[in-house]
């Protein structure tokens, strides 16, 4: 190297030398600027700009600055809040430390490259007062809008590359004075390995980790993230368990009177979002949500109570959050209950329920619910002692909370569907919600276009293992009714109800009862068509449906069924086909604590039933083992009839009891009721009678028969027999068509040997005596045919003896006596034949009051008219009260010696009984007739006189018997020796005469005085006396002629009589 070189060699190193040097000292001055002076600067200007820019007190502890490493730090920053004062109260912000490691390749890249920033110990306290406003309500206006200020500019993709961003123990305290709430996110720990825009990395993915604690429970959020790629993916997913949502309950929109008492939230959720150019972003959601332990009660309802839930999971499978499929999900709840405060035990509870496959279509406006199962269900329904059903209560509001909206609910008798014994007769089965505002707004949504209703879809329905049980507390000593191992399945749900479902049912009823349906069911209309096995299910906690229409209690009954049962139609057409049953059936008046009704067995065969039009074919019906006692109550009235309510209120508000008339005639129609056979058997009827003083019982027993076929215009047979007070024989048989228009009716029914002294009390009543002995027997024929009854009593009395006289208005005046004695022959019998008609379509016929007037009748009859009584033991002897005589007679014909001998046979079989004989004349008829009498004994007096004197004996002139030519030949002797003027011919001579002529003469000048007619009479009486004395056999001082009587007489009864009277 020449010197001139070497010496340019050493200035330029001079010259480097001393700019290294100078570059050196500042470096050395900006790091002792940097070190001593431009920190505090720092802390001042951003103590400074952050107070001027926040309106709130800021301090800073320190500012660190590492120039050779590039590395910032900030200690201890706090913005105080308007309130508060350093030192004085918690800062609205605060951090422990802010450190920003800036990369010496940001020169590389001519962009921001961090290498880390960590934040630790941040913390935020965000207030609301109670009126309303948050404290940071001013900066929220203040930065609220920069973003619109932004330029198209700042939307342009600016690189960078953020590394390692961590937050560490953060901390978000919440003070809401308005809610009287507080609550806290601590322990917040954010990691973000990178984040870059940097040319070649912008295609890179960010995967943050969050944890905190919300209130103490944890939270976690983890993910992978592609924010700057083109096509920007995301998977996010979020933990976090136990969430007290207790804490919360301030921001709960719940009901009045509903109070949250218990609940925790877990989740552990994944969302992952895909955004293509150009496309709208998609958002699929995965994993699942629960809520545990939650629990709330209910005071406003008029039964509070409370409800919980163990478990409530919600599973989300690829859910399309953009509603651009349909939102798919499970739910899975597990233990709900609800629970009346005032009980222990749960009134409903379900173990679990499942929807596997839910499904929501917002474009369609869909929901489809999939298959539901219901597992362990639990439901317990009480009949409270005024009639409520507080399963109702459970829902129904205490009070109205708005003048527009009412709520009623009332539940009592079902006409039906249903469908109590102390509620009002007026309360009906029926839910009735009314709220005007809300129609008028749902109205007005349904009009509105484009707000069509959703559509719910029900795959199935399962119920496994149910338990339901129903309890009415409106009756003492009533075992609810239980039905568990219920299994339901719904198949095919339309919830419209117009298309038919598929169900399947079957369960246990009150352990030995069981259930079965199989079948389709549709509710809009009405459609149905169900196969239903019933087995012995006990009914008697089903009784208080009736309401109180029932006056009895049933204490046991068993029904059973099996068959098809089918509903549908408008107007609606119910049609019934199989076999019932209803076993071990008991009826029991309470009030008096006996039975009323019960049977061991009611089978009926082959039912069809059809209500639209009416058809009711019945192919047996078996009866067997079955008692009824029935009753006449003081009032009269039947006990029977009264176990169905029939009182109604009348105008007036007394209670009167409904008494059906019978249809016009017109109207009438046949039943159409066709039953093939009745069958009875081993029955038992308890007859009381407390209308009559003292008390009447009697008991029927031992009936067994059978009735049938019975069907419109055939009359069905009857054959029952049985046996009174076990002694006597009963047997009933004929026919009857009780279904045709008119009631057609032939029975005959016969008793033998009734012991009488236990019907004293109807004797002591009616006819004022007691029975000392004697025993009954009937038989009776009843007839009815077009609305006329012909009834046939014969009835026999053996040994009838009457007891001592009792005191009675009915039965004082009655001549018995005297009946009983012209009734009871010489064997002590009294054989009564006591005919009966009336007309059942009459609205007052009573067959009782028939019956009864009959009797009465009968022994007036005793002072009236005792051949009529007698006429009801003997036939035909209503015509022994008389015998008629020919006019001028007193000569016995033969008619009458028929009479007499049947009189004759009547006194010798009533050894007590007197006659009394009375002689009547005719004035009129009696006056001629004794004319021709004496005209007939003058020409038979001269037959008998020239007889004699040709020595020819002729007997008695009531024995003579004159020929028509004797008749002619003595009328003009006869006529010859009258005395009176007679006719003279031109020569002065006796004219000869026609036999006419001559009688008509000689009846002229017979004279017949009153004397000569009574004497008629009283001869007519001696003649029947003697007849009777003589040839009839009765002895003359049970026959007394009381004398005679002038009688004109009609053209029924002459008067030329004599009459009888038996005393």
């Amino acid at each position: 190297m020449t010197s001139t070189g070497q010496q340019l060699h050493n200035k330029r190193f001079r010259r480097l030398g001393i700019g290294l040097g100078i570059a050196s000292a500042l470096i050395a001055l900006l790091a002792a600027l940097g070190v001593f002076w431009l920190p505090g600067f720092a802390k001042s200007q951003l103590e400074t700009h952050l107070t001027e820019m926040l309106q709130r007190p800021v301090t800073v502890a320190s500012v660190e600055l590492k120039f050779h490493t590039l590395e910032l730090t900030i200690n201890d920053l706090q913005v105080n809040d308007h309130a508060s004062s350093p030192g004085t109260a918690a800062p609205l912000l605060s951090f422990h430390k802010l450190h920003v490691d800036l990369s010496i390749e940001s020169l590389k890249y001519r962009a921001p490259v961090v290498s880390s920033i960590t934040l630790a110990n941040p913390q935020i306290r965000l207030i609301r007062e109670a009126g309303g406003q948050f404290n940071i309500a001013d900066l929220l206006e203040k930065f609220g809008n920069t973003g619109a200020q932004e330029t198209e500019a700042d939307d342009q993709q600016s690189p960078f590359s953020i590394s390692n961003i961590n937050i560490q123990n953060g901390r978000v305290e919440w003070i809401d004075r308005n809610k009287n709430s507080e609550h806290t996110i601590s322990e917040i720990n954010l990691n973000i390995p990178v984040i870059s825009r940097l040319h070649g990395t912008g295609t890179g993915w960010v995967e943050p980790r969050f944890d905190a604690k919300i209130n103490n429970a944890p939270v976690s959020l983890t993910g992978k993230l592609q924010p700057f790629a083109a096509n920007q993916e995301a998977t996010l997913d979020l933990k976090f368990d136990a969430i007290d949502i207790a804490h919360y309950k301030p921001y709960l929109a719940l009901p009045q009177g509903v109070q949250l008492l218990t609940g925790y939230y877990d989740g552990d959720l994944s969302f992952t979002i895909n955004q293509e150019p150009d496309q709208a972003p998609k958002y699929l959601l995965n994993g699942k949500t629960t809520l545990r332990q939650l629990t709330f009660s209910n005071s406003a309802v008029a039964t509070p109570y409370q409800a919980g839930m163990q478990k409530l999971e919600i599973a989300f499978a690829k859910t399309d959050l953009t509603g651009a499929a349909p939102f798919r999900l499970r739910i899975n709840s597990h233990q709900i209950t609800l629970t009346r405060q005032s009980d222990s035990e749960p009134v409903l509870a379900l173990g679990r329920l499942s929807i596997n496959n839910l499904s929501i279509n917002k474009n369609k406006q869909r929901i489809a619910l999939g298959d539901v199962v219901l597992d362990e269900l639990k439901a317990s329904l009480r009949r409270d002692a005024q009639g409520a059903i507080d399963i109702a209560q459970l829902f129904s509001p205490q009070t109205a909370t708005e003048p527009e909206a009412k709520v009623t609910v009332a539940m009592s008798q079902s006409r039906i569907p249903i469908p109590s014994r102390k509620p009002s007769p007026n309360s009906n089965s029926t839910i009735t919600a009314e709220r005007q505002p809300a129609a008028t707004t749902t109205a007005s949504a349904q009009a509105a276009p484009g707000n069509e209703a959703w559509t719910p879809e029900i795959k199935s329905i399962r119920l496994n293992n149910a338990a339901l049980r129903y309890e009415d507390l409106s009756l003492a000593k009533v075992t609810p009714m239980i039905i568990d191992s219920l299994n339901l399945s719904l198949e095919d749900i339309d919830p419209q109800g117009i298309n038919p479902l598929h169900l399947t049912l079957q369960g246990q009823v009150n352990q030995h009862g069981s259930i079965k349906a199989s079948g389709s069911l549709a509710w809009s209309p009405l459609a149905s068509d169900l196969s239903l096995d019933l087995n012995s299910v006990d009914i008697v906690s089903l009784q208080s449906w009736l309401g109180d229409q029932l006056t009895a209690l049933l204490t046991s009954g068993d029904v059973s069924f099996n068959g098809n049962v089918k509903a549908g139609g408008n107007p609606l057409k119910i049609e019934v086909k199989g076999q019932g049953k209803l076993a071990n059936f008991n009826l029991i008046d309470s009030q008096k604590a006996h039975d009323l009704l019960h049977w061991k067995k009611l089978d009926i065969g082959q039912l069809d039933f059809v209500n639209d039009p009416l058809r009711v074919n019945i192919g047996s019906i078996h009866l067997s083992d079955f008692f009824a006692r029935m009753t006449i109550l003081a009032d009269g009235t039947l006990n029977l009839k009264q176990i169905i309510r029939q009182e109604q209120k009348t105008p007036d508000g007394t209670a009167s009891t409904i008494t059906a008339s019978p249809p016009p005639v017109s109207s009438k129609h046949d039943t159409p009721v066709h039953i093939d056979k009745i069958f009875l058997q081993n029955g038992r009827i308890n007859f009381n009678d407390r209308f009559i003083k003292p008390n009447y019982h009697a008991n029927l027993t031992a009936l067994t028969g059978q009735i049938g076929p019975l069907y419109p215009g055939k009359s069905g047979k009857i054959d029952i027999r049985g046996m009174v007070s076990k002694t006597a024989p009963l047997q009933i048989s004929g026919t009857i068509d009780p279904f045709s228009a008119e009631l057609l009716l032939d029975i005959v029914a016969q008793v033998k040997d009734i012991d009488l002294p236990p019907l004293s009390p109807y004797s002591a009543k009616y006819i004022g005596y007691a029975i000392e002995k004697g025993k009954l027997s009937a038989d009776v024929n009843y007839q009815v045919e077009n609305g006329a009854l012909t009834a046939d009593n014969k009835i026999f009395l053996d040994q009838f003896t009457l007891g001592e006289k009792i005191d009675s208005e009915a039965g004082g005046s009655l001549p018995i006596s005297l009946a009983i004695a012209l009734l009871k022959n010489r064997r002590g019998e009294i054989d009564i034949h006591l005919p009966l008609k009336g007309s059942i379509n009459d609205p007052d016929f009573n067959l009782g009051d028939i019956i009864f007037q009959a009797v009465i009748n009968l022994i007036t009859k005793a002072i009236t008219s005792p051949f009529s009584l007698l006429g009801s033991v003997m036939e035909g002897s209503e015509e022994l009260s008389e015998i008629p005589f020919t006019p001028g007679l007193a000569t016995i014909d033969e008619s009458s010696v028929q009479r007499l001998q049947a009189l004759a046979d009547v006194l010798k079989d009533r050894p007590s009984l007197q006659l009394e004989i009375s002689g009547h004349y005719d004035p009129v008829n009696d006056h001629e007739g004794l004319k021709h009498a004496i005209l007939q004994n003058t020409i038979k007096a001269h037959k008998l006189a020239d007889d004699a004197k040709k020595g020819i004996a002729g007997g008695t002139i009531a024995q003579l018997t004159l020929t028509p030519e004797d008749y002619d030949k003595y009328l003009e002797v006869a006529y010859k020796k009258e005395k009176f003027e007679k006719p003279k011919n031109t020569i002065g001579l006796a004219k000869s005469l026609p036999g006419a002529e001559m009688e008509q003469l000689m009846l002229a000048h017979i004279t017949v005085n009153d004397n000569d007619l009574q004497v008629l009479a009283e001869n007519r009486a001696i003649a029947a006396r003697d007849w009777l004395i003589e040839n009839g056999g009765i002895s003359s001082d049970r026959v007394f002629v009381v004398g005679s009587h002038e009688d004109t007489g009609s053209e029924q009864r002459p008067g030329s009589r004599v009459e009888f009277v038996l005393k």
